[in-house]
């Protein structure tokens, strides 16, 4: 009796650790995290990006390649898993970037997107910087600040004073 006992809780925890198999990540390259804060042209804080003027929907990371194997290549073309809700201010691609190697690095920019997927042209953008992928870790990249004026309709805490 003990012996079959011993075996229901070994094969239960042999099924639970089956159960955790498809959590894991795949990888096929690097990562790349980043994040975002929205202010207006005087200093204050903008916490709601829908109180930005023009309003942000997401985010859209760019990954250029410069140099190496990996030379004018956007790792984020056509990938909507590189565009992210803006108000969530923080964004990471998958394990999916090719990695850097020869020299390349990758030009790491942001643009502000509308609820329309268009490029706001009214809000301003830092300039690229550059970065390596390594294969199979996070590249976490400082924090870009996006400009925008703050919409008339918000005020008080939405449009905080710095």
């Amino acid at each position: 009796m003990k012996s079959s006992l011993s075996t229901a809780a070994g094969l239960a925890c042999l099924v639970s650790l089956a159960c955790l198999i498809p959590a894991c990540v795949k990888i096929d390259g690097g990562a790349v995290e980043i994040s975002w804060v929205v202010i207006a042209p005087d200093g204050r804080g903008i916490t709601d990006c829908s109180c930005a003027s023009p309003a942000i929907a997401k985010v859209r990371l760019s990954l250029v390649g410069v140099g190496g194997d990996i030379d004018g290549v956007d790792a984020c073309a056509g990938k909507a898993q590189c565009d992210f809700p803006c108000q969530r201010q923080t964004g990471s691609t998958p394990f999916d970037i090719p990695p850097t190697q020869n020299g390349g690095m990758y030009s790491v920019s942001v643009v502000a997107l509308g609820a329309d997927g268009s490029v706001l042209t009214g809000v301003t953008t830092p300039a690229p910087i550059l970065r390596e992928v390594v294969f199979g870790q996070p590249t976490d990249v400082d924090a870009f600040t996006l400009v925008a004026k703050c919409a008339d309709a918000c005020s008080g805490s939405v449009c905080a004073t710095p």
